[in-house]
């Protein structure tokens, strides 16, 4: 059964994306810079181009939005539109709802991010792991894929179609030997029409390279890289003060840690009637690398704070300007500047319009006691926390975010990934850092962490109740990106989440064997830190749920093989094989990547727009597909996975 791509093929001024429109005189409504786009299938329909929409409107059928993917179509016969073209799709019927893992000596993907023993061991912050992004990187119509690496060079795919891939990463140029690379992304940042590059890297720094629109990269200012010193995780991109060009957000972790110090001396001494850290073996904590890094809690225990992140304005020709914290560009929930920066340990951050006004707000996953952070756009590029009520709760260890409008409501709900098992056993014994929550009574404007996913329900008023338990997806094990894709096409979307972790940490009874080792005997340095080796490797399974469309899913692993046990960290969708599904794949530790087939043969649309420069990709923008069985919505996103 042929299905559709449509294609926006209209002008839009320079600083609004391009859409679809149905054939009205109202054009779509615009804030800032996006763009509100309606595709009315109803009216697709009473044209005649059944060719173009086959699915009848009282079955199911999906919309694919292709920037939230990425989506090639050199193949395509468009065919002219009220202003958009369209194409069919070559669909197989002899599918299923699912996915099929392919081989490496099929593909050619044989990827691998290597981690050494040696260096996880005096650096747990590897343990991360690193990226993948997807992109026509030489505009031939082909998705191409790029691997971040640790122990090894970063690698860059060109799809030669027919799920062949070809290592081009040497005469791309990015190869970035002397990385530790984390997070990746490919974006237009110049406005050029083709997808640069930006690397992130533990202590290297943010590195951009430029597309000369045939896959070959320029480095970007390579002796002065942004985000200089830091532990860069996820970047995201979008116009967030609507002067049409693609600003920029690095999350930041930390390059190094106490935990990886196990005779670090403290000074602590009384200021102001409060504990306070003075001096890190020695140092003051004044030196830029303690400042902000150490605070004592309610029990007199040390605890380690991250790195600041660093949003970037985007001022043309390549210039990246840092936007102070505390600048007053970022103000509390009581609308108050901010008078120091958020120390955090962020892993993931996410653009996305939470509120429905049209503006790009932000959502930061941050591990450990760090809280998430939540900052709705107010307009001109700056934001303001979410009021203390909006949400009761967060996970406590946030390691990716993803969003939905599950139930069709028209508002998005919110689901964040942590690390709780759905074994009985484990959750029994994986509580190291769980750190205990005491709520105070009276107190009601609090937002308790807690280890375990959270699903918020969006009410539609600004607030939100966490459903995590009712809708059965609490617990998927050591989480990493959590994904939402409508995997069998029924127009609601479904959930998939990656899992496993090379050291199985958050065993407390591990954990406590190994302090008594400490205790009964003195150890050197080295061998403090080779009692992680009694930590075994956990290979857990990847998670699918599919949704019900009551607001519950089932657990579907098994069934749309997606069961994969390993450590997948880092995923990406992209439709690789151009039938307008999205297909997956995954940047895992110490193991080949991963690449699974969508192998869904129910009817869908796969829409792509086509903005002016600079915002060529149409970063922003909200697809609202009308007239079917239940309304749907995409929107057009760029990066804010975890790590990709």
């Amino acid at each position: 059964m042929p299905t559709t791509i449509a294609q926006q093929n209209q002008n839009i001024p320079a600083g609004r994306t391009g859409g679809f429109r149905r054939p009205s005189a109202t054009r779509p409504r615009a804030h800032h810079g996006l763009t509100r786009v309606a595709l009315d299938t109803g009216w697709w329909a009473r044209r005649g181009v059944g060719r173009l929409w086959p699915c009848r409107l009282r079955g199911p059928a999906s919309v694919l939005c292709a920037g939230a993917l990425t989506l090639a179509g050199h193949a395509f016969d468009w065919q002219p539109e009220l202003g958009a073209k369209s194409a069919q799709l070559a669909v197989s019927l002899s599918g299923k709802p699912g996915f099929i893992q392919l081989k490496p000596a099929a593909t050619g993907l044989t990827f691998t991010n290597r981690l050494a023993q040696s260096r996880y061991l005096t650096n747990q912050i590897h343990l991360n792991g690193s990226g993948v992004a997807a992109g026509d990187v030489d505009n031939d119509g082909w998705c191409d894929l790029y691997f971040c690496g640790l122990d090894g060079p970063n690698v860059l795919y060109r799809n030669r179609g027919s799920w062949r891939f070809e290592d081009v990463t040497a005469s791309a140029g990015v190869t970035c030997t002397d990385l530790d690379a984390t997070g990746a992304v490919f974006a237009d940042l110049d406005g050029d029409g083709d997808l640069d590059l930006v690397v992130n890297s533990v202590g290297a720094g943010t590195h951009r390279f430029l597309n000369n629109g045939k896959g070959r990269f320029t480095p970007l200012s390579s002796n002065s890289p942004l985000n200089p010193g830091k532990g860069g995780t996820t970047s995201a991109l979008a116009d967030i003060d609507g002067d049409g060009d693609l600003d920029l957000y690095v999350a930041n972790y930390r390059t190094t840690t106490i935990r990886d110090m196990p005779n670090t001396r403290m000074r602590v001494n009384e200021v102001n009637g409060k504990l306070v850290v003075l001096r890190v073996n020695d140092r003051p904590v004044t030196e830029p690398d303690l400042i902000g890094r150490f605070t004592l809690d309610y029990s007199r225990k040390i605890v380690e704070h991250g790195e600041v992140d660093v949003l970037y304005r985007n001022e043309g020709n390549g210039t990246f300007i840092p936007i102070p914290f505390t600048g007053g560009s970022f103000l509390d929930e009581a609308g108050q500047p901010l008078l120091t920066p958020p120390y955090d340990w962020g892993l993931t951050v996410a653009f996305r319009d939470i509120n429905g006004d049209g503006l790009p707000d932000i959502y930061v996953c941050n591990d450990f006691s760090a809280p998430d952070r939540i900052w709705l756009n107010i307009g001109n590029g700056r934001f303001q926390a979410i009021p203390r009520l909006a949400l009761r709760t967060t996970p406590q260890f946030s390691m990716g975010v993803d969003f939905a409008d599950l139930n069709r409501d028209g508002h998005d709900e919110i689901f964040v990934a942590d690390m709780l098992s759905r074994s009985h056993e484990k959750r029994h014994v994986q509580i190291g850092d769980i750190m205990p929550v005491f709520l105070k009574i009276g107190e009601i404007e609090d937002r308790p962490q807690y280890s375990r996913n959270t699903l918020f329900f969006n009410r539609g008023d600004g607030t939100y109740a966490e459903i995590g338990r009712f809708s059965g997806v609490e617990a998927s094990e050591w989480s990493w990106s959590p994904v939402f894709l409508d995997v069998d096409l029924d127009g609601f979307e479904d959930l998939l989440i990656t899992t496993g972790h090379e050291l199985e940490m958050m065993h407390a009874d591990i954990a406590k064997r190994a302090e008594s080792m400490k205790a009964g005997k003195k150890l050197s340095f080295q061998e403090q830190l080779a009692l992680r080796l009694m930590f075994p490797r956990l290979n857990s399974p990847n998670a699918a749920f599919r949704n019900r469309g009551d607001l519950t899913f089932e657990d579907v692993s098994v069934a749309w093989g997606f069961d994969t046990r390993g450590v997948s960290q880092a995923m990406v969708l992209a439709d690789l094989d151009n039938d307008g599904d999205l297909d997956v794949v995954m940047n895992n530790l110490n193991e080949v990547a991963g690449v699974y087939r969508n192998d869904g043969p129910a009817p869908r649309v796969a829409v792509r727009l086509k903005g002016l420069p600079p915002n060529t990709q149409g970063i922003g923008a909200k697809i609202h597909v009308l007239g079917g069985p239940v309304p749907q919505s995409q929107e057009v996103i760029c990066g804010g996975r975890y790590l990709s």
